[in-house]
């Protein structure tokens, strides 16, 4: 049976050519905040993004996902383990892990699990880290455009997308908090990279199931018109919250 929070095996390969990668300034500061380095849990990790990235601060990743599809499309790497497990039970021996990081992904546990777990998994001391993207920005008028672009698919969210919406401002960790800094992503894009991050959103895989419309070739030539150039800087804000087990 699908996990009912599982919206990205359908359009696993749209999802794994399209997700953004992260600033290398957000990894050094996840490690500034460890005690050890021995383990790292990238719970939630899709295709992989994330866990390739903590292998460079870490000696070794478990990656997590319920999506067999988008661990699939991961590339392979010695010192990441890739599994099919939920987050709130990860199989992990418990009291191992420095670090659990989770990359856009968050907003689908089930919380009060996933903290059990959390609890169950970590070392004392371990830091659970948890960070989200909001909208990509680009110029005032390509973001006009995304902006009616993401009224029209605006129905079509999961409901648990809000948490992420939001910012996680609703997330209440059971551990002591970390103060963050502010981090942005960022991405040199042509406009079909773009259109295809549009693509890799559950809206817009819902929408087009709900309406049998492709809504991103609807919009396409509106960007296209104000698209600035051949390639275009892309930027998004991210959230970033931290906690420490005592």
């Amino acid at each position: 049976m699908a996990h009912p929070e599982d919206h990205f095996s359908a359009i696993a390969a749209q999802y794994s050519r399209s997700r953004i990668g992260y600033p290398e300034e957000l990894y050094r500061f996840l490690a500034a905040q460890c005690h050890g380095r021995d383990l790292a849990w990238d719970c939630g990790t899709g295709s992989g993004q994330a866990a390739l990235d903590l292998v460079r601060i870490v000696a070794n990743v478990i990656a997590t996902d319920i999506s067999g599809e988008l661990l699939a499309l991961a590339p392979p790497h010695a010192r990441v383990s890739f599994r099919v497990a939920p987050a709130e039970a990860s199989g992990i021996a418990p009291g191992t892990v420095d670090l659990i990081a989770v990359a856009q992904a968050i907003h689908w546990f089930d919380l009060d699990l996933f903290w059990a777990e959390a609890r169950r998994v970590l070392k004392p001391g371990g830091v659970v880290a948890y960070w989200g993207y909001m909208w990509p920005v680009v110029d005032a008028e390509v973001d006009r455009v995304l902006a009616d672009f993401r009224a029209m698919i605006a129905p079509s969210w999961p409901v648990r997308s809000v948490i992420a919406h939001e910012g996680y401002r609703s997330i209440c960790s059971p551990f002591r908090e970390i103060e963050c800094p502010a981090f942005t992503a960022t991405a040199r894009w042509n406009l079909d990279e773009y259109l295809a991050h549009l693509r890799s959103w559950s809206a817009t895989r819902y929408f087009v199931e709900r309406t049998e419309t492709d809504v991103v070739s609807r919009f396409t030539s509106s960007f296209r018109d104000v698209w600035p150039g051949d390639r275009a800087s892309v930027h998004w804000p991210i959230t970033l919250r931290a906690s420490r087990k005592e």
